[in-house]
């Protein structure tokens, strides 16, 4: 899927231009839901579905609602429950083109829907924004090695992954963030429980060395850009959620030894 380096060159004083703008992408739709199909795949030779009709009826159904509010291109969103998971926050696996898979303890780290939710709906903000592709696309402009924003620390630590990509990819989560707490609110979901999950999930990492070269920003930055976007949004109540503990029950049946 990469171009060729005679089209790098031609295009990199227009990208580099054009940055800080809405992001320059190599990428047609087309590609974009290819090269996502390709790394679904790749992704789940890793990992094991977890079959519970209920659980993914519910996660299908939040899904959808918080995709109706995140904007960009038409994909078709997928939804896979997963039992493997490489994430320390257990965020969601989300590839180009819509192909996102849950992991199960996303499911029993959240404690209540909205926390749920948010993070589901962080994940789809990454997908609707294109950020895969256009940082893969800023990965070619740099010559560096094109590889997902979901990376590990030690990529970093021995210089494979270039500050510049830290620093947009660090970006990428902020905007997604916001994105997330504003689809969050559209479908009724408190904005609030997003950072504090946040807060509670990533804590650890952040007292960790590593998370100096993590492509996430620290857990104070975004928990300050999530209420940011809480001050602008209309007072509203927002409903309780009671689905989720139903739902915990039956994903720890069907994930126990």
């Amino acid at each position: 899927m990469r171009r060729s380096l005679v089209l790098v060159f031609l295009l990199a004083p227009f990208a580099i231009a054009q940055e800080g703008r809405k992001g320059v992408n190599f990428y047609s739709l087309e590609q974009e839901v290819a090269l996502g199909r390709q790394l679904a795949r790749e992704f789940q030779r890793d990992v094991t579905a977890l079959e519970s009709r209920a659980a993914s009826e519910y996660i299908d159904g939040i899904g959808r609602r918080l995709v109706a509010r995140a904007g960009g291109p038409p994909f078709t969103y997928t939804f896979t429950l997963v039992t493997g998971d490489r994430n320390f926050v257990h965020s969601a696996a989300a590839f180009p083109g819509g192909f996102l898979f849950v992991p199960a303890s996303l499911i029993l780290a959240a404690r209540d829907e909205d926390e749920f939710a948010g993070m589901l709906a962080q994940a789809i903000a990454h997908v609707a924004a294109r950020d895969y592709t256009r940082q893969a696309t800023r990965a070619e402009l740099l010559h560096a090695p094109s590889t997902s924003w979901r990376l590990a620390a030690s990529d970093a630590q021995n210089g494979a992954i270039p500050l510049a990509l830290l620093h947009m990819w660090r970006k990428c989560e902020l905007d997604a963030d916001r994105l997330a707490a504003r689809a969050m609110s559209a479908v009724g979901y408190n904005p609030k429980a997003l950072a504090r999950y946040i807060d509670r999930e990533q804590a650890p990492y952040d007292e960790h060395s590593a998370a100096t070269f993590s492509p996430l920003p620290r857990r104070a930055q975004r928990a300050a850009v999530i209420e940011a976007v809480i001050k602008e949004l209309p007072a509203q109540v927002y409903p309780p959620h009671e689905g989720l503990a139903k739902i915990q029950e039956e994903v720890r049946r069907s994930t126990a030894p």
